[in-house]
Parts: C-alpha cells; sequence; structure tokens
C-alpha cells in the first residue's frame, strides 16, 4: 500500500515561534523605516513583510506579524490608528496566508486582491467611523492604501518566488507532514 499524505498541519515549536518572532521584526521594521506622510496616517512597505510571511510561512504567521508588526508601529507614530491596523493587517495576513500559502502565482494573486480589499476596505470604514475623518479624507486614504496594497504584490510575488527557488526547504519550515498507511 502506498502512504497517503495528510494535509499539512501547524505544530509549535520553538522554529515556529522563532520565525513568528522574526517575522514580527521584519513588519515593524518593514512598516515604521520607510513612512511616506498622506493625509489620514502613512503608507508603508510592511505589505510586502506580511505577504511574504503569510506566503511562506502559511496564515498563523501572517496573522501574527500582520497583527503585531504594523501595530506596534502606530504605536509610536499614530496611536489613533493601532486598533484598527491590529485587526485590518492581522486578517490580511490571515487571509491571504489561507489562499496563497504554498500556492503558485495565480493563487497569490487572488490573496494580495483579498488583502488588499481588507485593508482598503477596513482603513476606510476605520476612518469614517472611529477616527471621524470626513469622507473626502477616507477617499483620498483609500487610494493611498490601493497604491500601498498593490506595491506589496508586486514586490512580494517575485521575492516569494525568488526565495522558495533559492532554498526549497523553506516550504517544510511551518508545517509537520504525517504519513499514514492506506486501509488494506
Amino acid at each position: 500500500m502506498e502512504p497517503t499524505r495528510d494535509r499539512p498541519r501547524f505544530e509549535l515549536s520553538a522554529r515556529l515561534v522563532a520565525i513568528i518572532g522574526v517575522m514580527i521584526a521584519v513588519v515593524f521594521v518593514a512598516t515604521f523605516s520607510v513612512k511616506i506622510p498622506i493625509p489620514g496616517g502613512y503608507i508603508h512597505f510592511g505589505d510586502i513583510a506580511i505577504y511574504f510571511a503569510s506566503f511562506v510561512f502559511g496564515p498563523i504567521v501572517g496573522l501574527l506579524a500582520g497583527a503585531l508588526g504594523p501595530t506596534l508601529s502606530d504605536l509610536l507614530s499614530y496611536p489613533s490608528y493601532a486598533p484598527g491596523t491590529f485587526v485590518i493587517h492581522g486578517l490580511q495576513g490571515l487571509v491571504a496566508g489561507m489562499i496563497g500559502w504554498r500556492a503558485g502565482v495565480p493563487r497569490m494573486i487572488l490573496a494580495v486582491i483579498a488583502g488588499g480589499a481588507i485593508i482598503v476596505g477596513g482603513y476606510f470604514l476605520y476612518d469614517l467611523a472611529v477616527v471621524r475623518v470626513g469622507l473626502g479624507v477616507a477617499v483620498t486614504d483609500a487610494g493611498f492604501n490601493t497604491l500601498q496594497a498593490v506595491t506589496g504584490a508586486v514586490v512580494a510575488i517575485p521575492l516569494v518566488l525568488a526565495v522558495r527557488q533559492a532554498y526549497p526547504p523553506i516550504a517544510t519550515w511551518t508545517a509537520r507532514r504525517t504519513w499514514r498507511e492506506e486501509p488494506e
């Protein structure tokens, strides 16, 4: 009998904890180090790192890195956005990872479209409902957030492909495969 493969699953290990910590730090640095001011906040390169974490290491890493990295940056820059950033970028990382983890280019494109929609829609609603900026500022922010999401996609997808090609074992770092015999 040939063994069948189960779906990959997460197992909390020292490696996974280290990957999560490093990716939170990478997302924070990418978000905090290059800030381009816009009317309601700033645009940054954190989305590149969030998509990278999600596509290479999976939805849990994407969720935690996406939620915590940019939130730490906002706490130091725009604290009123920190709660929204925690939820919005956390969802972005989770959804992108669920769709694009270990996937090919078509699914990664679908993942960045879904992640971009979460960013643009999430911040638009957060601007209006929580921060209470005017409609004009919220619409302007939505345009900049779209630019940020597109930039993240255009850089992250080739980066992920290059890393996968340069170091194929990275695909096994956050999941353990288990095998079981088929019944006779």
